[in-house]
């Protein structure tokens, strides 16, 4: 019996280990998740949806020819370290399914190979027919910006009854005709939740 025991033991061990993939693709699934304090993905998908909506429902995007879009620094304010390029992906990849606009990247220097094959001109070892001639990089005409932001407010519900937190967060950008420098389009997202071990500094 005693030799049985830790056979057991590291059987139940084994099954508190265990960690299941969830299906984003299942609704129910997704619906299962347990609720987190912290931004997860329903979050970033709700965010991302809602915002790109206000942009291209907004038209400040027909007040440019063909608008080009250089996504600035999206700053990340919260008690969180995450890289706010998981929500702003999906809100690049929405725009440019729309057909509304284009994403530059070279601009920003989030894709460093345009630059690096244009120092290379002159380069013995490359075929110079090859690269990519002077005068064909696109510049911005439109800036994505904004930030995130958290605020931690505390809940007494009773005499007996654990302090919950309310955890509020903010998204908010800002696109700007760099053209004129002005702001043609604004918009804010709250996420609030409710409950304990609220994400703190």
């Amino acid at each position: 019996m005693k030799k049985l025991l830790p056979i057991a033991l590291c059987a139940v061990l084994a099954a508190c280990g265990q960690t299941r993939v969830v299906d984003l693709d299942d609704t129910r699934d997704v619906a299962t998740m347990q609720d987190v304090m912290e931004l997860e993905y329903r979050d970033w998908e709700k965010a991302a949806t809602n915002m790109t909506d206000s942009m291209l429902k907004s038209n400040a995007l027909t007040g440019v020819s063909k608008p080009v879009i250089a996504v600035a620094n999206i700053k990340n304010d919260t008690m969180q370290r995450f890289d706010t390029d998981i929500l702003i992906k999906k809100i690049r990849t929405t725009i440019l399914k729309s057909g509304r606009a284009q994403i530059a990247t070279n601009f920003t220097g989030e894709d460093t190979t345009s630059n690096n094959v244009r120092n290379t001109r002159g380069n013995d070892e490359y075929d110079q027919s090859t690269f990519a001639q002077k005068g064909t990089l696109i510049a911005p005409n439109m800036s994505l910006s904004g930030k995130m932001i958290q605020r931690n407010l505390k809940l007494n519900s009773g005499w007996f009854s654990s302090t919950d937190t309310r955890v509020e967060y903010y998204l908010q950008l800002t696109l700007t005709n760099l053209k004129t420098g002005l702001s043609v389009w604004e918009d804010e997202q709250p996420i609030v939740k409710e409950g304990d071990h609220a994400p703190t500094w």
